[in-house]
């Protein structure tokens, strides 16, 4: 058994790319889930290759980090199933490719939306959660 086993941990923009790949780390250590992404159909398929492949329990979460009543959902629904969280992974986030003058204030405001406010509101909301089981936070960096 690793340190990880039985730990639950919630992961934003789990079902793709990097998070993807996070939340299959955790899962093969013995982790159990919450996978949070913006599409249900993404979030549910992964869900269910995860948890069948590692043979651990998950919980597919559709919501939207820039939104502070979706993440105070997701902590509930979290809580809910598994009783408790011991680590967050924010990994939710965008990167855009550009020149600076081709680039919108509004665009900017998004991706810091997402970037920075969505990961300072999911920390805000699991942070007394994780407090209390001596949890984790892992933040991952998307370039502007």
């Amino acid at each position: 058994m690793t340190y990880w086993h039985q730990k639950i941990v919630l992961v934003t923009g789990g079902s793709s790319g990097l998070g993807r790949i996070i939340a299959e780390a955790f899962a093969q250590a013995g982790a159990k889930l919450a996978i949070v992404g913006l599409e249900s159909a993404d979030v549910e398929q992964v869900s269910v290759e995860i948890a069948t492949q590692y043979h651990t329990e998950t919980l597919p979460i559709v919501a939207d980090i820039t939104k502070q009543e979706d993440v105070e959902r997701l902590v509930k629904e979290t809580l809910d199933r598994f009783g408790k969280l011991d680590v967050l992974v924010n990994n939710a986030g965008r990167s855009m490719r550009g020149k600076l003058m081709d680039t919108t204030p509004e665009q900017f405001q998004a991706l810091f939306d997402l970037n920075v406010l969505g990961t300072v509101r999911c920390t805000r909301e699991c942070v007394p959660h994780l407090l209390k089981n001596r949890g984790h936070v892992i933040n991952i960096g998307k370039p502007a």
